[in-house]
């Protein structure tokens, strides 16, 4: 069972920037039209993250399956129960300096939400303490239970939606 245990993103943002934008410029040789994202904790100032650098591409519908193909070629097959049309996850939790996870998106589809999500908290200091909270409460705990509580805020009912 692994362990959460999160700290400042000012820790972890020299790192998780470096590496976004090596992948960026990866992502970007094969798909010069898609939108590459930083997104997730480590993008946030102010927020608690667990170490880790997420990246969101977004890409036109009619790439979807190829980019997901190509990126295959890359990064490991994440969590398939959860991939729905328009979305795919992917990671490289084993990368030698910062575990990383891409989520793949069409641009507009409802699941286009991941850099919304992160313009949100980065302007609702209101609602990335109450985020940080919900961390903090998890600590020392279950990562997937502080998974499966982060979905919860997330979800369609959680608060969480302001995007839409």
């Amino acid at each position: 069972m692994a362990i959460a245990h999160f700290v400042k993103q000012e820790e972890v943002y020299p790192l998780a920037k470096k590496h976004f934008e090596i992948e960026k410029a990866r992502i970007l040789k094969s798909f010069p039209d898609a939108i590459v994202e930083f997104v997730g904790s480590s993008s946030i100032p102010g927020a608690l993250t667990l170490g880790d650098l997420d990246i969101q591409v977004r890409v036109a519908r009619d790439k979807f399956d190829e980019v997901v193909a190509k990126l295959k070629e890359f990064y490991h097959v994440n969590r398939p129960e959860r991939w729905e049309e328009g979305l795919a996850l992917l990671h490289w939790k084993d990368h030698p300096e910062i575990p990383m996870s891409i989520v793949v998106t069409v641009i507009d589809s409802p699941n286009d939400n991941y850099h919304k999500e992160r313009d949100l908290f980065k302007n609702n200091p209101h609602l990335l303490e109450k985020y940080n909270n919900l961390k903090r409460g998890f600590e020392g705990k279950s990562v997937e239970d502080y998974k499966a509580a982060k979905r919860k805020l997330f979800g369609p009912h959680g608060e969480v939606k302001s995007w839409k």
